[in-house]
């Protein structure tokens, strides 16, 4: 049986009950000592509150937010600023984002339809409920039940969108094609991102490497079949449709049906069979959410690692499993496997809430540690896989222009509601003042670039990302440097600081790091940033420093 997802599952039946007294140093500890390397010393102040905020918030920390810190001498001050962050609102803003990148959210109906390409009006709503589930701590095993059977709150009612987020064909492609598109659309999202298993790899054929079946693969769609009525239609063409009952498809076509199926799961995720979750269930769904969180005899153990490995790669730019959406043989092996079914544990333990492993996470000696640049540790592990340092991490589409937004002074805290039109196919919108809210409520349609988001790697709304390409490209250097959105912010910063500090030059130089970096300039940077105030403009000098490199990077 293959390697990879085995192992996590045998180890995690072991390991969840012998391991609870560890902690995340400890665990990162062994691998350190075990590959010849060592921490590094904890971080200063000024990256620690700046880390934290990016990560909590994705906004820089106020300025009165960095003094308290600063002053604060209580052997707790850091512990107050995660449990601050953690209860403020727009943690959910930040974390929802990474949410909806899991669950292919948009708001129309896919590039496929580019002609066509149909605005979903209650989107939003989904994306509402997600920051809302975030900010209230729901347990995420009543929010993944949430997602897949739906519930009566009101609050996350919105949730039940979630099977139908994905892309639908034009509408003039045969409805044979587009019933089966969704029905796999929903098997393979639910299988990503639930439980990091490819299950649209055996839509054709048994799985090629991890242990899922094509008969399998067709009970999931045998769950699925009832979620929406296609019409056998083609544009104004009737075209009958071949499948009227769960069937195997041989090669994975409608034209060559097999044997009919009944609804079920994943064997290697099961400890009694299906008819352990259906036979009491008031549908196929709720039985699928029931096997799904079942800790016991189902996949709950698998959908509890899952979730702490992505707070783990969102926290470290990387996680335990470096394949958040793949922990099968086809993924990457974990770097530390006890310590993450250590966090699984410590999840289910403490009642399915996240915000108690982020604070185990946050006020680890692991997460607080400075970056370093010792040649002899970099040639043992350049990818920081064994946690060594903290290595730099770039900031996400969304975060980079919410941040350009905040340090200019313009950036509005309205929460929730309709998104912001962002145009539509070749009649794009620009990035105007009337828009300037956060990213997460800019209209994510599917075949319309953003201005400023398409410039630094946003996600594939067409199905679950687990990770994001984060590098530096040309175009988002160019963007700093000559966009007229960036000059226009430049002279919104330059104009804040003016109305803070004052005329001096000096001043206005550390009230712009402050603001812009989240930490006082050097002798250096200062001597040269009044240089630049005296023969230039502040506008000028404010500019510079939203184009830095550090700007968009965390430490």
């Amino acid at each position: 049986m293959p390697f990879g997802l085995l192992t996590i599952l045998v180890c995690g039946i072991v390991s969840l009950a012998t391991s609870g007294a560890k902690s995340i140093d400890n665990f990162v500890a062994v691998k350190l000592h075990e590959n010849g390397l060592e921490r590094q010393p904890e971080a200063d102040r000024f990256t620690l509150l700046r880390r934290l905020s990016a990560d909590l918030t994705g906004l820089p920390p106020g300025i009165e937010e960095m003094k308290a810190f600063l002053a604060d001498e209580s052997p707790d001050a850091y512990q107050k600023s995660v449990d601050r962050l953690l209860d403020d609102p727009r943690f959910g803003e930040r974390w929802g984002r990474h949410w909806l990148d899991v669950a292919r959210f948009g708001e129309s109906d896919g590039i496929l339809t580019v002609n066509e390409d149909k605005v979903r009006g209650d989107a939003w709503k989904y994306r509402d409920a997600i920051i809302r589930a975030v900010n209230a701590d729901l347990p995420f095993d009543q929010f993944v039940r949430y997602q897949l059977s739906g519930g009566s709150d009101p609050d996350y009612e919105a949730l039940k969108q979630f099977l139908h987020l994905g892309t639908q064909l034009q509408n003039n492609a045969d409805p044979n094609d587009k019933m089966f598109h969704r029905l796999d659309d929903m098997v393979a999202t639910t299988g990503s991102a639930f439980l990091a298993t490819t299950f649209g790899c055996a839509r054709c054929h048994d799985h090629p490497v991890d242990p899922m079946t094509t008969k399998e693969y067709y009970q999931f769609t045998a769950i699925f079949f009832d979620q929406f009525k296609q019409e056998a239609k083609a544009s104004k063409k009737r075209i009958a449709l071949r499948i009227t009952e769960p069937q195997v498809l041989k090669k994975g076509s409608w034209l060559t049906p097999g044997e009919t199926v009944e609804p079920g799961y994943l064997r290697i995720m099961m400890r009694k069979p299906a008819d352990y979750w259906q036979k009491d269930a008031p549908s196929k769904l709720e039985a699928l959410a029931s096997w799904i969180t079942d800790v016991e005899h189902g996949a709950g153990k698998q959908l509890a690692r899952v979730i702490v490995n992505r707070l783990w790669h969102h926290h470290f730019g990387r996680g335990i499993v470096a394949t958040p959406n793949d922990f099968g043989e086809l993924g990457a092996r974990p770097s530390h496997p006890k310590l993450l079914n250590w966090l699984a544990e410590e999840l289910i333990k403490n009642g399915w809430h996240l915000k108690h492993i982020h604070r185990l996470i946050l006020t680890s000696t692991t997460y607080r540690q400075g970056a370093a640049t010792d040649p002899a540790a970099l040639a043992l592990d350049a990818d920081n896989q064994w946690l060594w340092q903290r290595r730099p991490l770039r900031l996400e589409a969304e975060i980079i222009r919410d941040r350009l937004l905040s340090v200019a002074g313009v950036l509005k805290p309205k929460m929730f509601g309709p998104s912001l039109s962002i145009g539509a196919y070749k009649k794009p919108v620009e990035d105007t003042p009337d828009k300037w809210r956060r990213s997460i409520y800019l209209q994510t349609h599917r075949t319309v670039r953003h201005p400023t988001l398409s410039l630094f790697d946003p996600p594939d709304s067409e199905r679950s990302t687990g990770s994001r390409n984060t590098g530096t490209s040309p175009e988002g250097a160019l963007f700093a440097l000559n966009s007229s959105l960036v000059w226009d912010l430049a002279g919104h910063f330059a104009q804040r600081v003016q109305s803070e500090v004052g005329d001096d030059p000096t001043a206005q130089v550390r009230r712009a790091y402050q603001l812009a970096l989240s930490r006082p300039p050097r002798e250096d940077e200062s001597d040269f940033s009044v240089t630049v105030i005296q023969n230039g403009t502040l506008t000028d000098f404010c500019h510079v420093l939203l184009g830095l490199n550090e700007f968009i990077y965390v430490q």
